[in-house]
């Protein structure tokens, strides 16, 4: 190979790996831009004053998503924002709120699957299908983080609520180890179970907190 071939080789070999460099520093800038800009939409949505609507933070959340879809800590807001100031509307308005909250929620697990406040809002829709899955879906999550007290008082309860009080008093024992969350799963088991005797139809009120 003659001297200018060799040059020329290098030369364009420096050309391209030149442009890989460049095309990679602007991708890089871009997408810090766009993530910049979607956390600016996120801190204002969550931080802001005067406080957003539901309807702002959902826009918000929208906007945000498509610039940097992997915030999950402002999907989790969103979802639970939208599920929690549900019962403020009525009608389709609240159906609405409904839907945006299941949507975003699954979003959110989609990006962090053990999120735990994405897993218990998204057990209470389970719920609403099917008592069955929504405890076999929380149990699930409870066995991945055994040793945290309150994902076994949410069981109990889950557990109580179904009629299942054997199995209720199997998952209180692994909350001893915390008297406050203890006493307050213990107090809903016995609320579910004094239902459960009352009313054969084993209709209770709402989610046990």
């Amino acid at each position: 190979m003659k001297a200018y071939d060799r040059i020329s080789v290098d030369q364009w070999f420096l050309a391209a790996l030149g442009a890989l460099v460049f095309t990679l520093a602007a991708a890089g800038m871009v997408h810090s831009a766009r993530a910049s800009l979607a956390a600016r939409l996120a801190c204002k949505a969550q931080y802001g004053q005067p406080a957003a609507s539901v309807e702002q933070v959902l826009d918000a959340c929208r906007k945000a998503s498509s610039l940097y879809p992997w915030n999950y800590y402002f999907t989790t807001f969103t979802a639970e924002m939208a599920y929690y100031r549900a019962a403020d509307v009525t009608g389709e308005a609240r159906a609405e709120r409904l839907r945006q909250a299941r949507f975003w929620c699954d979003r959110g697990l989609y990006q962090n699957g053990y999120k735990s406040q994405l897993r218990r809002l998204k057990t209470r829709f389970l719920w609403e299908d099917s008592p069955l899955k929504a405890i076999d879906y929380w149990k699930a999550y409870t066995d991945w983080q055994f040793w945290e007290p309150g994902n076994h008082a949410t069981l109990a309860e889950l557990y109580a609520r179904a009629g299942e009080f054997d199995l209720a008093e199997q998952s209180l024992k692994w909350v001893e180890i915390d008297p406050v969350s203890h006493q307050d799963a213990r107090r809903v088991v016995d609320r579910e179970k004094k239902i459960w005797e009352e009313s054969l139809d084993g209709k209770s009120g709402e989610w046990g907190e």
